[in-house]
């Protein structure tokens, strides 16, 4: 994107369109940052016995105690994100990594959070990528699930307490990086209402963006801003726009890629003139995720996949799971003291097992799924890298790969 100086403006929209900073249209393909600073109970395989962040931490500081948890978690955190990562997803045609956030990493003007987005914003720079800031946790509660590591309840939308302090949240945020270009926009609140039965409480979600809105307004006139629908996507709750630079978001978890699926958004877009954003394509089986993308593309709708790497299971990018996991996730599913006490494994044996997942994690054991990248502007890039290949073009203009080792493919 070259320096910061060549951008007298930011991202923003122009009509229908997203655009950078020269005017011309930039369609968003991107990929999702989860499980780096929001910990989600289904990338450790606790599944609902432990979902949130507070649920995952205490399991944590069970095992390994406060300091030593402590410890891991700043270590994670630090590990999760390379130069090296940044390079892959550049290389493979990726222009923007969207990173759900929780608000206890941003609590002061030069907190951890800042640091670590400061440095993967430059490597940004460097790969002529950008980034979309996303408060999913630590911001009251929204969506009256897990994922918002709260009481399960949507008390943003009703305390007054809560929305001036997240106002602040996004103020200190905005004020950091109002004069990053980089920063592609910000993606105000994840997923509101998850939970279909507070859906009532529809109404309360606008008001609650007009508010985070003018928060970020009064320090940041620059960036574009991003409002997701309830319930991971339904207008219903949306009237005319309310800022000039805004996009509209949905998430299409749980649906099929289908016109009558994506018809209420793109009537939206019309009535009102403005852009829309896929913001999570996310779905196990490879069509339907790419049936998505493949929607998203026809009525350019930019596009974030999701996530980006996880241990173990299916997905695009993956690192091995330690070899004692399993035992972690025993002891973490049981409801009583004697059951955990029963089957915790031996203190060393916990240690090594954590230690075995902070190098795992590292770029370097990240394994290429390319299954899940045959994506309109995407390749893995991982051919003649590690495992020798041969490339045929076929008559729909996507490579096949023939492979000499029949085995899993090393990232670049």
């Amino acid at each position: 994107m070259g320096s910061l100086a060549a951008h007298a403006q930011y991202v923003h929209t122009q009509g229908t369109e997203v655009v950078d900073g020269f005017g011309k249209p930039l369609l968003i393909r991107g990929i999702s940052m989860a499980n780096w600073f929001v910990l989600e109970g289904s990338f450790w395989g606790f599944g609902d016995r432990s979902s949130s962040q507070s649920d995952i931490e205490w399991n944590f500081e069970a095992l390994l105690g406060p300091t030593h948890a402590r410890e891991f978690l700043q270590q994670w955190r630090q590990n999760f994100v390379s130069k090296g990562d940044v390079d892959r997803l550049a290389k493979a045609g990726f222009n923007t990594i969207r990173v759900p956030l929780h608000g206890k990493n941003f609590s002061t003007d030069d907190d951890e959070g800042f640091k670590l987005i400061d440095q993967l914003a430059e490597w940004c720079r460097q790969d002529h990528m950008y980034l979309i800031l996303n408060f999913e946790s630590g911001v009251g509660g929204f969506t009256a699930a897990a994922a918002d590591d709260s009481s399960q309840y949507p008390w943003l939308l009703k305390d007054a307490g809560e929305q001036k302090r997240v106002n602040e949240l996004w103020k200190r945020v905005a004020n950091h990086y109002k004069n990053d270009p980089t920063i592609l926009g910000y993606d105000l609140l994840n997923e509101p209402l998850l939970w279909p039965g507070y859906l009532t409480m529809e109404n309360l979600v606008e008001p609650e963006y007009r508010r985070l809105t003018a928060a970020v307004r009064e320090v940041d006139t620059h960036h574009m801003l991003m409002l997701q629908a309830a319930c991971h996507g339904s207008f219903i709750e949306f009237g005319k726009p309310f800022d000039n630079n805004t996009t509209y978001v949905f998430h299409t978890d749980g649906n099929d890629p289908s016109m009558e699926w994506i018809q209420e958004f793109l009537d939206y877009r019309t009535k009102w003139n403005v852009p829309l954003y896929s913001g999570e394509i996310y779905d196990s089986k490879v069509d339907v995720e790419t049936g998505h993308v493949e929607l998203a593309e026809k009525f350019n709708i930019g596009w974030t996949i999701w996530p980006y790497k996880k241990m173990g299971g299916a997905g695009p990018y993956i690192f091995p799971t330690p070899a004692g996991w399993q035992k972690i996730v025993l002891f973490v599913r049981q409801t009583t003291v004697a059951d955990r006490n029963a089957l915790r494994p031996p203190q060393a044996e916990i240690d090594a097992t954590f230690a075995q997942v902070i190098e795992n994690e590292k770029n370097e054991h990240v394994v290429v799924h390319p299954e899940f990248l045959k994506l309109p502007g995407i390749s893995p890039n991982w051919c003649a890298r590690v495992w020798p290949c041969a490339i045929d073009l076929v008559s729909d203009g996507w490579p096949t790969f023939t492979l000499f080792v029949k085995v899993g493919i090393h990232a670049a």
